[in-house]
């Protein structure tokens, strides 16, 4: 988007030349021009921020979404460990328990490093300040389960 003024032509604003003002009608002078494109410049910036917040908070959103599908679908993992870890407890055999337990506690850790890069991800994202930091952002969600 752009905003220029030129004699011949008026003020091109987006593309559409205007040969006075779009919302007074009246001809362009030196403060009008003056004027609009200050106004224009804060509104492009205006956008431009709103934009930026937009897509980060779908970025953001993404990466919840997909954190929490990642740990639901592999809930069932936990809940078989877990099944072992009692089928171990309940036949007594200790070296058994102690495996299980060794074996549950790693998923477990594994769980919880996922939710530490999310948490590192969320607040990265948070000071992103530029589309081209936006561009470069990634979060892989398959980084240890």
């Amino acid at each position: 988007m752009s905003c220029e003024y030129f004699a011949d032509k008026g003020m091109k604003i987006d593309g559409n030349y205007w040969l006075v003002h779009p919302q007074t009608g009246v001809a362009w002078n030196d403060t009008s021009i003056a004027d609009y494109k200050q106004a224009y410049e804060a509104q492009q910036i205006l956008l431009a921020e709103t934009r930026l917040s937009d897509e980060k908070s779908e970025k953001l959103k993404s990466i919840k979404e997909a954190v929490f599908d990642k740990l639901s679908n592999e809930q069932w993992r936990v809940q078989k460990a877990q099944e072992h870890v009692l089928s171990a407890e309940l036949a007594g055999d200790q070296a058994e328990i102690g495996l299980c337990k060794a074996h549950l506690a790693e998923l477990l850790a594994q769980r919880e490093q996922l939710r530490q890069a999310s948490d590192e991800a969320e607040e990265t994202l948070a000071q992103i300040s530029t589309y081209e930091e936006l561009e470069e952002f990634t979060f892989d969600v398959n980084i240890s389960l």
